[in-house]
């Protein structure tokens, strides 16, 4: 390893300027940003999602309460007026049937038939769409309703109602997306073929956290009963028991210490190869300086050779010029190129960047975004493992980027430096956020480059590398800062595009669902498919909740409602702060009742961007090809 003093002379630093024809002078803003900068050919990527306005999803929310008021009064009436003894809920048989707990089963038939009524499609599309729901939903309660008939039947064992509704609310979130993805336009397979199967190790790590997690969970049921039914009645664990919200959160915990030693003993070589950072930038002249400096400060801190390639991408600002300008001044790169991409979208910008790169490892980072000092230094020795295709960070928001960062700064803690981190333990990471991420530029090549033309093209290689057979790592000590949207539209366009990212993503690795014991394809992405679909729903839910409370609250009982206030705040208030007081950042603990309900904006813009596919009226059109281009990289005589 060498001493920056022992280093060799930095090779002549390389570089074109901005492209031939100047674009026009752009309308800027108060911090000299672009009008509508965040917006971009992928914020509605053209054949596979279309740009709605708000008043559709505000109007499919509207539409749902009432619905869900008359399936609700329907059965009640009935009941009252004609003396029939209908069961509520659209529950065949229990051993209670006339008094369900909680009507689940009406929330799901309201979302669903809500959900076509509203989909983008031709209206024989979308009548089909909801015969297909409610086709599905029937024939799972059907089957769910027989197994509790015959349980009582020929064993003499009587399932609680409650028992039931689960069972039927967790096929009521696998149905959404599976219909969602058979019948919407989106990109074919991509044909990646899929060379990772199961490994008994990754199965058993989760066999056992899930074991002493039930049994926590058991132990919490019988030896605290007392305790357990005072948490339930404040809606901290819910109204079924403790064993599903209970045994969930004690099993992520489990994991997530796994997790982080494993990436503790992944990174202890050294390791520090020439590498090359790929900045992809649409108008991004109020961030870029601040970007490439930090780049600067990073390979100061890092052994290795670091060389710069901005790809400008059809910017309406001086994007161009200032990241010349900048990169002229800075003292520790090996070299850098600016180059312009002349065809819109980021993944062309990447792909046609990767052309212009011969390192063995690949940096992205978004033009918004500034990496730590150490940044590079830790991430990088996570390859000294030949396995390891890509590695990602912590993406931190700025400090002083106001409340909204705060509120972000929790919302990663949970899911960067915890979840995604439990996933590692179990070798379940498909997906790194593409502001700051590490590739191994073979295992790229070999998995076919970026995808062109669709949503999630970070996380659509990060998968596809897994299942050529490379590990993913997310590592949290390797922090960078992004920008937090300071505007509800920011928010919304930002949100929109990540959400609709699952649906393409998936449809672009169907092959990788459930593919020879794969854990990823049996584990990782079914789970990430009912979440989202749960993420959904949650805004309905709350609006459900209120309409069940304040309308038909002497039908069900109000102390029921608890359930639904533990599934939607409760036990995630409780792990939000569990992971803050781990992550020390006790500081944010005022936040979190604002995180609370900002998980409701999120479901709202979820739910929008599922509004935002489109459905075709012939099977035929529902194929979209996302262009992989790299499946045979460009030679240097190519180029």
């Amino acid at each position: 390893m060498l001493d920056e003093t022992d280093a060799p002379p930095a090779p002549p630093r390389p570089h074109s300027l901005e492209p031939k024809t100047k674009p026009a002078p752009a309308k800027l803003d108060s911090q000299g940003r672009s009008q509508d900068f965040f917006r971009s050919v992928d914020s509605a990527p053209t054949g596979v999602s279309v740009a709605r306005p708000r008043v559709v999803q505000d109007t499919a929310l509207v539409g749902f309460a009432f619905l869900a008021v008359i399936l609700l009064a329907l059965p009640e009436i009935a009941r009252s007026s004609l003396d029939l003894a209908i069961p509520r809920d659209f529950i065949g048989f229990s051993a209670d049937r006339l008094n369900a707990v909680l009507p689940v089963r009406t929330f799901l038939v309201s979302f669903f038939l809500t959900y076509a009524v509203f989909a983008y499609g031709s209206a024989g599309l979308r009548f089909k769409l909801a015969g297909l729901f409610l086709i599905k939903f029937a024939i799972v309660c059907a089957v769910v309703d027989g197994a509790s008939w015959a349980s009582w039947r020929f064993a003499n064992v009587v399932w609680p109602i409650h028992f039931q509704q689960f069972l039927v609310g967790i096929a009521g979130l696998a149905i959404f997306p599976h219909t969602l993805i058979s019948n919407a336009r989106l990109p074919v397979d991509s044909g990646v073929p899929n060379l990772r199967t199961g490994k008994s190790y990754e199965y058993f790590v989760l066999l056992i956290t899930a074991a002493i997690a039930g049994l926590v969970a058991i132990i919490v049921a019988t030896t605290f009963a007392p305790e357990a039914d005072y948490l339930r009645s404040i809606a901290i664990l819910g109204g079924m028991g403790p064993g599903v919200f209970l045994a969930q959160q004690v099993m992520g915990g489990q994991l997530a210490l796994i997790g982080w030693l494993r990436n503790m003993a992944s990174r202890r070589r050294a390791f520090a190869p020439p590498v090359a950072v790929l900045v992809p930038a649409h108008n991004e002249a109020h961030q870029i300086a601040a970007t490439l400096k930090a780049v600067d400060a990073a390979a100061k801190r890092y052994s290795g050779p670091v060389r710069v390639v901005v790809m400008e991408n059809c910017s309406e600002d001086g994007t161009a010029r200032l990241a010349d300008a900048t990169l002229a001044a800075c003292e520790h790169l090996s070299g850098f190129t600016v180059d312009a991409s002349t065809i819109p979208g980021k993944a062309r910008a990447l792909n046609r960047g990767l052309d212009l790169i011969e390192e063995d490892f690949v940096i992205r980072i978004d033009a918004d975004t500034e990496i730590c000092e150490r940044a590079i230094h830790i991430a990088m020795r996570h390859f000294a493992n030949d396995q390891v295709g890509a590695v990602g960070g912590l993406p931190m928001p700025h400090e002083d980027e106001g409340l909204l960062s705060k509120i972000r700064a929790i919302e990663v803690l949970l899911r960067h430096g915890f979840v995604q981190v439990g996933f590692g333990a179990f070798g379940g990471i498909f997906g790194l956020p593409g502001m700051f991420v590490i590739y191994r530029k073979g295992a790229l090549d070999a998995a076919g480059g970026f995808t062109e033309g669709m949503n999630g093209e970070d996380t659509d290689i990060t998968l596809a590398m897994a299942s050529i057979g490379y590990r993913n790592v997310s590592e949290p000590r390797a922090k960078f800062f992004t920008e937090t949207p300071d505007t509800l539209a920011f928010l919304r366009e930002q949100r929109t595009r990540w959400f609709r990212s699952l649906y393409h993503v998936t449809a672009h690795n169907r092959s990788a669902l459930f593919a020879d014991g794969s854990v990823i394809g049996n584990v990782s992405l079914p789970f990430t498919l009912l979440n989202g679909a749960r993420r959904a729903m949650m805004t309905p839910l709350l609006i459900y909740g209120l309409i069940v409370f304040f309308i038909f609250g002497g039908v069900y009982g109000h102390p029921h409602f608890a359930t639904v206030v533990a599934v939607v705040l409760g036990m995630p208030f409780v792990l939000a702060t569990t992971v803050l007081a781990i992550w020390r950042r006790l500081d944010l603990l005022w936040v979190l009742p604002l995180y609370m309900g900002f998980r409701f904006l999120r479901s709202y813009y979820t739910l929008g961007s599922t509004l935002s596919l489109i459905y075709p009226d012939s099977k035929a059109e529902r194929a979209f090809e996302a262009t992989k281009p790299r499946r045979d990289p460009p030679t240097a005589r190519q180029l």
